[in-house]
C-alpha cells in the first residue's frame, strides 16, 4: 500500500480571503502530494507571488502556501491509502500534465466564477480544487458523479473526511521540516509592463481555449 496526501490551506492572500468570505469556507486552496514531506506536491496556482491572476500547473512547497510570511496558515492534510495501481494512475495523470508540451494553465475565470456563480470551462485549464478532485477520480478514490463542476475546497473536505490525518497550523506540520525546496522563481519579481502583458496573454489564452472546448 501507498499513500497520497491532499492538502487544504487557508492562504494569507487577498484573493484567498475573498474566496473564503464569499463561499463561507475555512479553506481556499487545494493541493495533492505523492509524498508525506511534500517534495512532490502539485496544484494549479499563481506562478509568482506578485501576480495572483496568472498561473498554471505548479510544484508547490510550504512557502507558497504562506507567501513566505510568518502569518498563521491553517491547513488540513488527508492521508489516503491507495494500492499500487491507484497510485500509478494518480502519478501518471499528474506527470502527463507536468510533461505536456502544451502548457496547462490556471482557470482564473472559473475561480472568479466561484464568487459570482458562473461556470467557465476551457481546454487544459484547471482550478486547484478541480485538479485535485480529478486526480482522485482518476485514481478511483472518488466517483466522478460526486464531484461538482466548480468544486471548492470545502466540498473536498466533506468527501475526504474519513482520511483526515493532520489539522492545524502549517508551521506545526513536521514532515516538511528540514526538506529543501526550490523557492527562487516564485518570489522573482517582473517589471509592471511584463506583468500586464502576461496577464492579458493569460486571459486571452483562456478565452481561446474555451472556444476550443466548445467545438
Amino acid at each position: 500500500m501507498k499513500n497520497v496526501y491532499v492538502i487544504l490551506s487557508s492562504t494569507p492572500t487577498l484573493i484567498g480571503k475573498i474566496v473564503r468570505l464569499f463561499t463561507s469556507s475555512s479553506f481556499n486552496h487545494s493541493s495533492i502530494s505523492l509524498t508525506e514531506d511534500w517534495s512532490e506536491m502539485y496544484s494549479f496556482a499563481r506562478y509568482r507571488a506578485a501576480n495572483p491572476l496568472v498561473g498554471g500547473f505548479v510544484k508547490e512547497f510550504p512557502q507558497r502556501l504562506s507567501l513566505g510570511s510568518n502569518k498563521k496558515v491553517e491547513i488540513k492534510v488527508y492521508r489516503i491509502p491507495v494500492n499500487e495501481e491507484q497510485y500509478s494512475k494518480i502519478k501518471l495523470f499528474i506527470y502527463n500534465i507536468k510533461d505536456d508540451e502544451e502548457e496547462n494553465i490556471y482557470n482564473s475565470m472559473e475561480a472568479l466564477g466561484v464568487l459570482f456563480k458562473w461556470e467557465f470551462y476551457a481546454k487544459k485549464a484547471y482550478t486547484c480544487s478541480n485538479f485535485v478532485a480529478n486526480s482522485l477520480v482518476i485514481g478511483d478514490v472518488l466517483l466522478s458523479e460526486n464531484i461538482s463542476k466548480n468544486i471548492i475546497p470545502d466540498e473536498i473536505q466533506t468527501l475526504l473526511d474519513k482520511y483526515i490525518w493532520f489539522c492545524g497550523c502549517l508551521n506545526n506540520y513536521t514532515p516538511v521540516k528540514g526538506v529543501s525546496y526550490d523557492t527562487k522563481d516564485f518570489f522573482t519579481k517582473q517589471n509592471l509592463i511584463n506583468e500586464i502583458f502576461g496577464t492579458f496573454h493569460h486571459f486571452n489564452n483562456l478565452i481561446k481555449r474555451r472556444n476550443k472546448s466548445n467545438c
